[in-house]
C-alpha cells in the first residue's frame, strides 16, 4: 500500500464511521512562516520585492507548486493585494527529486525549508503611509511514509510607501 494509498483510507475511514479516533490519527504539521520584505521604503510608482520563508520540522518536505501526482496538493502561495498594490510575479523555489519506494517517477517536493519571492507594483497614485499585503500559503506537508491533508497559513508584509 502506497503512502496516498494509506492516507486516502485513513480519511475515508474517518468520513465513513464519524471516528474521532481516526481523525486525532491525523496532525496536520504547521508551517512557521516568515514575511520579509526585500524593498524598503518603496517609491510610488516603484516595485517591492517580498519573500516569504517557510520552515518545517526537519523531517518533512511539502508539494512544490508542480507536483507530478494529480492526487498531490500544490503548494500555492497568493497575495490579497490591496488597491494600488499588484502582484507582478510569484517565484516558487527549483523543486527537487524525491524518489519514493513504489513510485515509479520521483515527486517534485520543497525540503523542509525553502523561500517564495514575490514582485509587487505599486501605483504612482499610492498614498505615502504603510500599507499591508496579506497572503496564504496552502501546502501539503509529507514525511518518508504518509501525505498529511492541505493545511493554509495565512501572513502578511507591511510596505512603507514614499512620495516617488
Amino acid at each position: 500500500m502506497t503512502k496516498h494509498t494509506r492516507i486516502r483510507a485513513l480519511l475515508l475511514a474517518a468520513l465513513l464511521t464519524g471516528s474521532v479516533a481516526a481523525w486525532a490519527q491525523i496532525r496536520i504539521p504547521k508551517a512557521e512562516l516568515t514575511p520579509v520584505v526585500e524593498t524598503v521604503p518603496v517609491r510610488a510608482g516603484g516595485t517591492a520585492i517580498v519573500r516569504l520563508e517557510v520552515e518545517l520540522s526537519e523531517t518533512l518536505h511539502v508539494q512544490s507548486d508542480e507536483p507530478r501526482d494529480e492526487f498531490l496538493i500544490p503548494t500555492v502561495l497568493t497575495l490579497n493585494a490591496p488597491e494600488g498594490i499588484t502582484v507582478e510575479s510569484i517565484t516558487y523555489p527549483p523543486a527537487e527529486d524525491l524518489n519514493q519506494a513504489g513510485s515509479d517517477e520521483p515527486l517534485a517536493v520543497f525540503p523542509h525549508a525553502f523561500t517564495i519571492e514575490a514582485r509587487l507594483s505599486v501605483a504612482p497614485n499610492v498614498a505615502p503611509g504603510e500599507v499591508a499585503v496579506p497572503g496564504r500559503l496552502r501546502y501539503q506537508a509529507c514525511d518518508e511514509t504518509v501525505c498529511y491533508p492541505p493545511a493554509r497559513a495565512d501572513t502578511s508584509w507591511m510596505l512603507t510607501i514614499r512620495e516617488p
